[in-house]
């Protein structure tokens, strides 16, 4: 909040500089760049607590989703659990855990696509196999 107050109020004191210097079609802009970067801060601060876990203990999976309003767990049996990977038309590649006709999509925003695959093999090495 600090930040931004001050961010802002710097923005519209050189806007109000400008306009009584006769630029006065600078005051709009500085608003507007103030408003942006309080939606920005705020659009962080809501997210900031956003994750995807994945536990294995035991028999079960579960899969774990946090983000800003909505709270998922899902939990599968893990030998019967599968690891599906598809292509993706830009060439990215999207994770998927099934069991039992049911997906749940893994790591499609906090994961970059070598971190899925990765996680994709090593999955694969834990879950599906009676070990």
């Amino acid at each position: 909040m600090v930040v931004v107050a001050i961010t802002a109020a710097f923005s519209l004191l050189v806007g109000l500089g400008f306009s009584f210097a006769g630029a006065w079609l600078v005051l709009p802009f500085a608003g507007l760049e103030v408003l942006a970067i309080a939606y920005a801060f705020y659009y962080i601060h809501c997210h900031a607590g956003d994750y995807e876990s994945i536990t294995i203990e035991g028999d079960s999976l579960t899969i774990e989703k946090h983000d800003y309003k909505y709270d998922s767990r899902t939990v599968f049996n893990r030998y019967w659990a599968g690891v599906l990977v598809r292509e993706l038309p830009c060439g990215d590649h999207s994770l998927f855990l099934r069991s039992h006709g049911k997906e749940v999509e893994f790591g499609r925003h906090l994961m970059n696509d070598d971190q899925r695959l990765l996680l994709a093999e090593q999955l694969k090495k834990r879950v599906g196999v009676i070990t």
